[in-house]
């Protein structure tokens, strides 16, 4: 052990117990705050944000040509939109504390950002004590950037259903009464849900169960409940899986993927069972998980409100994370590949070949890593980081095929929804109140887990993850189904059928 005796010179500590006012903190606002706090969570922000581009290109290199462009600026666009929400109303539904406020409601307190700036929020949000503080003008921008980047997530959604316009339409709802409910009683220090313990450091319901419970909801209702729609209100829907030949929903594609791609299994291969490999650019799907990689520091680290240990070792569980989906998914691929039968029913025997790896396995795998570590980040020991890459990506290899039951061209209901969940039961388990207690004032005995004894930890994740998924599933259909008489009349203006939203919905250059 080692038993070497440091020498710290903390007399400028910037954490020193004083009492201060709002007032005061105008004044002064240096005296309070910690530069390097502020200057780690605008980095975040920064990263954060960064993290909705990386979707576009995701997006548009994963679908037909035909979508490309629609799929690249939707998300953007989603974003900027969710941008002006969050500053209207969004942010006092999610974070006003008015004595009239409910645990699930915020209040007009804060509605246009009127009532914040320099006031302090805590620098955590699960059951520790007051600590270090930033500005609130900082926070309501971090969080801003988690509700961009949710919404841009569910614009996946969209792909080969929705005109971008009703979508839009779609989405401002849903960020009102989906997205800021959960949010506010996953984060909000009244929320239902974190007063009674729930452990998710950045997002594992709030973001990704809650991204793919809706677009679950928006494949159930394009697949099952339109067509129907349509029918009784006098219109036809053409089949949602009309583009898509037979042979690659089953997996069987032409062969010529440039090496990229050999002959997988069903379950296995995500490019194979949605879209021709000849039409899809793998090089905006690995820019993209480039892009995500990179901006999950700051979703991940960021959300510790503070430069400290706790920031670090939840950076470096997210990269372990990443690291071991990447290498899961594409060995898993590999080896089934190498061990598959050569087609005329009977077993053969492994090829005498090298493994192959797929570019498209290997980002998957990185994103379902960066999804399970999410809600664990700051609870669980970076040693264990790698085993939220490794679980978590066989669960949803497995389970690929569930997406082409609803038509989930993007893969987001396994990827974010089950990823996501898996990483909450995950957190209930390996939670360390060592770890929590890395950023100085988050008391250990309030974030334990399975591991530190406390199993009840288990059920707690698990409800809040039902609860969350249940929710956003719920009441986005609710939503869609509402809006559909509206969305159903202007379909009928238009001469062109749902079946053909494409990029000539998107207008490259300006036109005088």
């Amino acid at each position: 052990m080692d038993r070497t005796v440091y020498t710290f010179n903390v007399s400028q500590a910037p954490y020193v117990e004083v009492d201060a006012t709002i007032h005061d903190i105008e004044a002064l606002p240096q005296r309070f705050y910690s530069g390097g706090d502020l200057a780690w969570v605008m980095v975040a922000s920064v990263l954060v944000f960064l993290m909705v581009p990386g979707l576009s290109l995701f997006y548009s290199g994963i679908l037909p040509p035909k979508v490309a462009l629609q799929n690249a600026w939707l998300p953007l666009m989603t974003a900027a939109v969710i941008g002006i929400q969050w500053y209207l109303w969004g942010y006092a539904v999610t974070f006003s504390n008015w004595p009239d406020d409910t645990t699930f409601w915020g209040g007009a307190g804060g509605i246009a950002l009127n009532d914040a700036l320099l006031r302090p929020v805590p620098a955590f949000r699960n059951n520790g004590r007051d600590g270090p503080y930033v500005p609130e003008i900082l926070y309501v921008l971090f969080e801003g950037m988690f509700a961009s980047f949710t919404a841009a997530l569910v614009a996946g959604a969209a792909a080969m259903k929705d005109r971008p316009g009703h979508f839009l339409i779609f989405i401002v709802l849903w960020a009102t009464f989906v997205y800021d409910p959960i949010a506010r009683w996953t984060w909000n220090l009244e929320g239902w849900s974190n007063k009674w313990g729930t452990l998710d450091f950045a997002g594992g319901s709030a973001v990704h169960i809650c991204a793919g419970a809706t677009v679950l909801a928006h494949c159930v209702f394009h697949k099952f409940i339109l067509p129907k729609m349509e029918a009784a209100m006098g219109g036809i829907h053409p089949d949602p899986t009309h583009e898509i030949p037979m042979g690659q929903l089953n997996g069987q594609g032409n062969g010529m993927n440039g090496g990229l791609h050999g002959h997988h299994p069903p379950l296995a291969d995500p490019v194979a069972l949605v879209s021709d490999p000849i039409s899809t650019d793998h090089t905006n799907v690995l820019l993209g998980t480039l892009f995500l990689w990179i901006g999950w520091f700051g979703f991940n680290g960021g959300s510790a409100l503070s430069a400290s240990v706790r920031a670090v070792s939840a950076c470096v569980s997210t990269h372990l994370a990443a690291c071991a989906g990447a290498v899961t998914h594409c060995a898993l691929t590999a080896i089934v590949e190498f061990l598959s039968s050569d087609g005329d029913g009977e077993a053969a025997a492994p090829r005498v070949k090298p493994f192959r790896f797929s570019v498209v396995d290997f980002c998957n795998g990185a994103v379902i890593g960066l999804v399970a570590i999410t809600p664990a980040a700051g609870f669980v020991p970076h040693s264990l980081a790698v085993v939220f890459g490794i679980i978590p990506t066989i669960i949803c290899w497995a389970l690929y095929g569930l997406s082409l039951l609803v038509d989930d061209k993007q893969f987001i209901v396994v990827i974010h929804g089950i990823g996501g969940f898996v990483g909450m039961l995950m957190t209930g388990f390996f939670a360390r109140g060592s770890v929590a207690a890395l950023d100085g004032t988050t008391l250990p005995h309030a974030c334990r887990g399975g591991l530190d004894g406390h199993w009840i930890q288990l059920a707690i994740q698990f409800g809040d993850a039902c609860a969350a998924s249940g929710y956003a599933f719920v009441v986005s259909l609710a939503i869609l189904v509402v809006l559909e008489p509206m969305m159903f009349y202007f379909r009928r203006r238009q001469t062109r059928t749902s079946e053909e939203v494409d990029d000539s919905q998107v207008i490259v250059e300006c036109r005088p």
